[in-house]
């Protein structure tokens, strides 16, 4: 019983750790997971912003249409 409870009291401190080394990447990625989500909105939000203002000078036309042979004059 000695040898049982030595290992025991061996085991505690270590099992703490890796419990706590679970808990904080855990917690660092759940707190991550917004940023990166948010990051991302705010990306495409910038494109769409940005296709809106060629739309409304009318210069995406142009970008995306090379008229060579002057058809949409």
């Amino acid at each position: 019983m000695d040898k049982l409870s030595l290992l025991l009291k061996e085991a505690k401190p270590l099992y703490k750790r890796r419990k706590r080394t679970k808990l904080i990447l855990q917690s660092t990625f759940v707190a991550l997971i917004p940023i990166f989500v948010f990051s991302f909105a705010l990306e495409v939000y910038k494109q769409g912003d940005n296709i809106y203002l060629s739309l409304d000078n009318n210069n995406l036309q142009y970008e995306l249409l090379e008229d060579d042979l002057g058809l949409l004059r």
